[in-house]
């Protein structure tokens, strides 16, 4: 296995990144029509979050890939808690560099996400599970092209556990499994983008 110049990127579009893609989507419709309708008496709240962001290697043909250097995510959102149930929207930032080059792979993130909090007898911890569906602008910067951007379809599942640390403030520790279409840039072929994200973070009632 060897690493390419950007230039030789080929197509590389799979029926396995299609449907994982679909499949978070379905996952979080699911989730979200579940929360929307129990959200009538829900308490709002405010989140952030940071840490690190692992990509996968994009497969680039020929036995090549374009391997990343382990990077970094933030995310920030408001939401409502109903009890067992939450919706949010989310915006979020990620960056990753590619080894042994100047280029880095950025994006920003704008997601609709719903979580289960999972009613468990060991206060003050809750576990959860959560999905999202939404939208990714990605952006090749370095190398010539701190312009070149291209918007996909993005979703994420993941787990995470809530820790009362005061009256109506949670510590949130998640992992969150990111993928989204693969993107395209000008004069170049498609990447699939695929991050697996660890994150802490805060939350808090309002």
């Amino acid at each position: 296995m060897g690493t390419t110049p950007i230039c030789l990127l080929n197509d590389n579009i799979t029926e396995d990144n299609t449907m994982n893609i679909w499949r978070t989507a379905l996952a979080a419709a699911v989730l979200l029509i579940g929360t929307t309708a129990s959200a009538r008496a829900a308490t709002p709240y405010v989140s952030g979050s940071v840490g690190i962001a692992m990509m996968e290697d994009s497969d680039l043909g020929s036995g090549f890939t374009w391997p990343y250097d382990t990077g970094y995510a933030v995310t920030g959102a408001v939401g409502l808690d109903s009890g067992n149930l939450r919706l949010e929207g989310e915006i979020g930032y990620q960056n990753n560099g590619i080894e042994e080059s100047d280029i880095d792979v950025s994006m920003v993130t704008y997601m609709a996400n719903g979580y289960i909090d999972l009613d468990l007898p060991i206060n003050p911890v809750t576990p959860y599970l959560t999905a999202g569906i939404g939208l990714a602008d990605v952006k090749l910067e370095g190398f010539g092209l701190s312009d070149d951007s291209s918007t996909v379809l993005a979703g994420q599942v993941g787990v995470g556990a809530g820790f009362s640390i005061a009256p109506m403030i949670k510590l949130d520790a998640k992992y969150r499994y990111l993928i989204t279409a693969d993107a395209e840039f000008d004069g170049l072929d498609k990447i699939s983008i695929d991050s697996h994200n660890v994150m802490l973070g805060l939350r808090i009632g309002l």
